[in-house]
């Protein structure tokens, strides 16, 4: 449990904070650009990235889409671990949207870009660590059988 607190504390200290400055002594959060640099449309950013793989900015591109992939996958592995009434794919599938459209909707009203793509890397994340979780879950059943 205090593994998965750190990781959850971790993860919302780099997505939830807003951006902010310093101006006279005083902290000013900036809210203004956020709708500017925010994507509605599905899939745009993915294939923007996926298109840079090869490019110029291909480290970029393959820190973005990986991290989105990567930094999640706990989710999908703890939760269930942790919660034996969210081990069925039906409520892990909505708790794999969940907690990107949280995220991302926080976001918003804190003054960072949003990405619909990036709900969609993530919940794809949370899904592939509820697999592994699954996978482990059978490994241990087949040894603690022999």
């Amino acid at each position: 449990m205090l593994v998965f607190f750190l990781y959850c504390v971790s993860i919302f200290s780099q997505t939830i904070i807003p951006n902010f400055y310093f101006l006279n002594g005083q902290i000013v959060v900036d809210t203004s650009t956020a709708y500017v640099r925010s994507n509605f449309t599905p899939l745009q950013t993915i294939l923007l990235y996926y298109d840079q793989l090869k490019g110029p900015l291909a480290n970029i591109a393959f820190y973005n889409l990986a991290g989105n992939i990567v930094l999640f996958i706990p989710f999908g592995f703890f939760i269930p671990l942790l919660w034996k009434k969210l081990r069925g794919w039906r409520k892990m599938h909505i708790v794999a949207f969940s907690i990107p459209i949280f995220i991302e909707g926080t976001q918003y009203f804190i003054g960072r870009s949003i990405d619909v793509d990036d709900v969609l890397l993530n919940a794809i994340a949370i899904v592939i660590g509820f697999v592994l979780f699954k996978i482990m879950k059978r490994i241990r059943k087949i040894l603690t059988q022999k």
